[in-house]
């Protein structure tokens, strides 16, 4: 009797652990479908909130752009018609010195509103042309051979001007090297951080590695030449001719790649020569590395008594963009992330 008593007890145990975990199923579900009911709708008036707020964004920056580009297009119709035909009475007539001057400031003025999306060294050497033409013939110590000459320079110092606010922004994306070089001469620029790197040096010797170096970066010397890395970009640059304000160079890119933080290969690419002129803009006139990335190389001064070139060499990531929109893109962005933790 003792025995059946305890399997009773035993029986009505179970029934009775079984029927309060029933019991905590059924108050389970009825809390996850209160739960459910209010969390599912609020997640998506989140989510259709954030869509919303990203459309309204990107409407807004249509919208601007549209009436940004319209603004942009009058201006630019109206100062290049200025510029290519506004200062001449007659086509035969000789330019100016108040035309000169104009000319001068609206292709100050084409610059500092297109400098993105025009290539305005043409004009630059259109006027520079012009002027020298005007030169000609011109009694030298006169008065009038001086204002020409000022114009001249007067012309190059705004090209130097765009150049140099296009070089400190593309800076920003990647470094900017100043070198110079003589007539006849080579100088090894490399286009990327040196510190905390080494070259070889004799037999055992090594020394920190130098950001540019006057004879070809071949000449570095190298154990066990094999790439050990993706390699790095540098450039020889030549210089073969110095002219009034240009100068001509061939330039030979280079993959320099390293093992423990040591110089170890080098390999040359195909030379390329082109000139260096004064009204070179480096937003246009650039040339693409092996690794995808861009230099560009600006005349800063020339000596032609020394037969010596001043240059910048700026290298700047391959997926540079316009400028004028980059900030607004970065904006939106972070707006929208900023709102989205906020919420």
């Amino acid at each position: 009797m003792a025995e059946e008593g305890e399997e009773k007890e035993e029986k009505n145990g179970k029934r009775d652990l079984w029927g309060k975990l029933e019991s905590f199923a059924k108050i389970s579900a009825g809390v996850g479908v209160l739960f459910g009911s209010v969390a599912i709708p609020f997640i998506i008036q989140k989510t259709t909130d954030q869509s919303h707020r990203a459309q309204v964004y990107m409407q807004i920056m249509s919208e601007r752009e549209k009436a940004d580009t319209a603004i942009r297009q009058e201006m630019f119709k109206t100062l290049l018609t200025n510029y290519l035909g506004a200062f001449e009475d007659k086509k035969t007539m000789k330019e100016t010195e108040d035309s000169f001057r104009k000319r001068i400031m609206f292709l100050d003025l084409l610059n500092l509103n297109f400098q993105e999306y025009l290539n305005a060294r043409p004009l630059f050497e259109d006027v520079y042309s012009r002027l020298v033409q005007a030169k000609k013939g011109i009694e030298k110590g006169s008065k009038e051979l001086e204002t020409v000459e000022k114009l001249q320079q007067e012309l190059i110092r705004v090209a130097k001007n765009v150049a140099s606010r296009q070089s400190a922004m593309l800076a920003h994306l990647g470094l900017n090297r100043s070198f110079e070089v003589k007539k006849g001469e080579t100088v090894c620029v490399r286009l990327y951080a040196v510190e905390n790197l080494k070259e070889l040096m004799g037999e055992v010797g090594k020394r920190s590695l130098r950001d540019f170096k006057y004879e070809s970066c071949s000449k570095a010397p190298v154990r066990n030449p094999e790439p050990m890395d993706t390699g790095s970009p540098a450039i020889d640059v030549e210089l073969e001719e110095i002219k009034e304000a240009a100068a001509r160079v061939k330039v030979t890119p280079y993959q320099e790649s390293f093992k423990n933080s040591t110089l170890n290969f080098v390999r040359a690419a195909k030379p390329i020569n082109f000139e260096v002129s004064s009204f070179d803009l480096p937003y246009m006139d650039n040339t693409r590395l092996f690794d995808g990335s861009r230099f560009a190389l600006v005349l800063r001064d020339i000596d032609k008594k020394e037969e010596v070139a001043h240059f910048n060499a700026i290298i700047f990531k391959g997926e540079f963009m316009s400028l004028r929109d980059r900030p607004f893109f970065e904006e939106m962005l972070q707006r929208l992330s900023k709102e989205g933790k906020n919420k």
